[in-house]
Parts: structure tokens; sequence; C-alpha cells
């Protein structure tokens, strides 16, 4: 690569850390018109486009950085980024495998990379648990807590999709962890007591029940469960 084509790269990402967006949009397309068959620029060009919200646009620059380098792995994963914000899921997350397939993603994953895509996973297992597909809802809740396991509402969802599986020691492991991160994550202690419920310990369901009611006095959905706890024991 020439060095003008370097130096385009770097000017065009000092631009945007100083907001002058328009002017580094013009910059990338002044350059890609004199010089088309740099994978850089257009990969740039598709960040700058989904700095805009143009997703669409952004989708057809990063398919011709990778048409112009295959191997090109961030432009995979700004890829699947952009399908990401346009809701498609499938399609962002086989852009994601392509690139994990390429290499070791590690040094290439930003955090914010790496919250679209476990949420376009977790996006997908909620689909799936609409229509009850519990197996597929927990393999993608799975994938999307190897990539951010340090999200909370998708540990509590993997829970709620082992109870909906029958998988009630399981549940209650993950739940457990979530309570004991964020005692006040009420959701988590509700579906967990539910798990306690299902294996038949309603003992441990009333006492996470009486805590949760004691945090939020007005959830209606703890006391009904709280009272329906109460006629079985």
């Amino acid at each position: 690569m020439g060095a003008d084509i370097d130096g385009t790269v770097s000017r065009s990402k000092v631009l945007i850390s100083q907001g002058r967006i328009e002017e580094c949009l013009e910059l990338l397309r002044k350059v890609s018109e004199e010089t088309p068959d740099y994978s850089d620029i257009h990969n740039q060009l598709g960040v700058v486009y989904c700095i805009l919200g143009s997703y669409g646009i952004a989708v057809e620059a990063f398919h011709r950085a990778i048409e112009l380098n295959p191997d090109y792995i961030e432009a995979h994963l700004n890829l699947s980024i952009a399908y990401s914000e346009m809701g498609k899921y499938t399609s962002a997350l086989s852009e994601y495998n392509k690139a994990v397939q390429l290499e070791d993603l590690e040094g290439h994953l930003t955090t914010g990379m790496r919250g679209k895509i476990a949420n376009a996973h977790k996006a997908l297992g909620m689909l799936y648990l609409e229509v009850d597909e519990s197996v597929r809802a927990i393999g993608e809740f799975k994938k999307a807590l190897e990539i951010a396991p340090q999200y909370l509402d998708i540990r509590t969802l993997l829970g709620d999709a082992y109870i909906r599986n029958g998988e009630y020691g399981k549940a209650i492991k993950e739940l457990e962890k979530v309570v004991d991160m964020n005692p006040h994550f009420i959701d988590a202690r509700v579906k967990l007591a539910v798990a306690y419920i299902r294996k038949g310990n309603r003992k441990a369901a009333l006492g996470l029940l009486g805590e949760a009611l004691e945090q939020d006095p007005e959830n209606e959905k703890v006391k009904a469960l709280l009272d329906l706890s109460e006629e079985g024991s």
C-alpha cells in the first residue's frame, strides 16, 4: 500500500476523533474515486457511514473492502456490526464467524464490538424463545456469554431458557451467579425462585421471593409467586 493511502486512513481517524465527520467523508470519497482498489479506504468509508447511521451504504463499503481483500478481518467485523445495527442478526453472526475462522480475534475485538456481537446472539436467542426453540436459544445465549461473560441480562435469559427446557439444575447454577453478582437484580431472583419451585425446593424459593419483595414491595409478580409458593408449601 502506498504511503498516501496510509496517510489518508490515519488522517480520517484523526478527523473522526475530532468529530469532523463530514470532512472525513469528503476526504475518503475523493480518495476512493481516485484510487478505487484499496480495501482500507472502503473499510474506513464504511466506518464513517456507520457513524452517520447510514448502515445500508456502510454495508456496501464493507463488502467492497472484502471483495478487494477476502481475508480482511476488520472489514468482516465491521460488516457484522453494521448488520447487527440493521437487525440482520443472522448475517451479522455469519460475518463474525468468517472473521473467527480467519484468525484469533483477541487483538481485533474492541469492547464495543464484543457488546454488539453478544447482543446479536442475544437477539437471536430471544427469537428462538418466542417460538419455543429453547435448545437453540440456549446455544445463542451461551455463545453471547463466551464473548461477553459480564452481561448479566444474557445470563438471566440463559437461566430462563434452561427452565423452559426442564434443566432446572443448570438454570439454578446460572441464575445464582447473577444474583451473587447483583443481589438487586429482581428478574434474576424471581427466575431463580421459579427454578427452585420446579425443582421442588419451595423453601429456597420462598426465601428468594421474600428478599425480592423487600427490595420491591409493589412488585405484583413477586407477590403472586409468593402466594403460590406459600399455598404449595
